[in-house]
């Protein structure tokens, strides 16, 4: 049997028009696939590769019939699955619809399916970086006194650290730059946040950090060093409760 793989762009808005097109195709659900157009995989054998165009209307007509026919926490769910940095996600999502439109409600706890388990997976890896970001993003204060914090994170969480930040520190500019994604959440004082691409921004520009900050920095680095006891040193626990990936825009491991 022929197979039907839709291609579409790494978006939420990609993978729900793909979805559209999909069912609106009438090839039948076991003989259709949805993959990202630029993922890397090898070309199947009388398979039929057909590409996406993404479209917002179509789009908005598969959330409706997501929040209506299962609910608002199944596109919720939906959401945060599509910010994993996995590449069988769209097809996840495909699959999870495809259930849930079955099902209704109820398919949003039926952790004994192989489909639900994956999206329960993606939604779990999501909530722990964007968890860890929250006690690890460290703001360094610039020279025209906004505070800028790097990620480097494997899934695409800036959305979602933007309201901690914006309720932790309302009464600050700051910002938050995803190097990976090249991507960035800027909050002014009270006019809320907003996401940037910044692909063609030099943030060399946007200064150095000022002197007293320097200073505090290399307080801080004191501190730890200080308190730290040579003769527990437990490397193991240490990489289990601060990754190493999340070290590298730490104050406490830079040099």
């Amino acid at each position: 049997m022929e197979q039907y793989i839709f291609q579409c762009e790494d978006s939420l808005d990609g993978i729900f028009t793909a979805i559209y097109n999909a069912w609106d195709s009438g090839y039948g659900h076991k003989n259709i696939q949805i993959q990202f157009i630029d993922q890397m995989m090898n070309y199947q054998l009388f398979s039929k590769y057909i590409p996406v165009v993404t479209d917002y209307e179509k789009s908005e007509k598969v959330v409706r019939t997501i929040k209506k026919k299962i609910s608002v926490e199944a596109y919720e769910t939906i959401c945060r699955a599509a910010m994993t940095d996995r590449q069988d996600k769209a097809d996840a999502i495909y699959r999870f619809v495809i259930l849930g439109i079955h099902y209704g409600s109820s398919i949003i706890t039926n952790y004994s399916n192989p489909v639900v388990q994956t999206i329960f997976e993606m939604n779990r890896a999501v909530g722990n970086e964007v968890h860890h970001y929250t006690g690890f993003l460290r703001f360094s204060e610039l020279k025209n006194h906004v505070l800028y914090g790097k990620i480097n994170p494997k899934n695409n969480v800036i959305t979602l650290l933007a309201p901690h930040f914006a309720d932790r520190l309302p009464v600050e500019n700051w910002i938050i730059h995803d190097e990976v994604r090249q991507l960035a959440i800027v909050h002014q004082i009270g006019e809320g946040w907003v996401q940037v691409d910044t692909s063609e921004v030099d943030f060399s520009e946007l200064g150095k950090i000022n002197n007293e900050e320097e200073s505090l920095e290399q307080l801080w680095k004191s501190f730890v060093e200080s308190i730290a006891i040579l003769e527990r040193t437990n490397y193991k626990l240490q990489r289990q409760n601060l990754p190493i990936r999340f070290r590298r825009n730490m104050t406490e491991f830079t040099n």
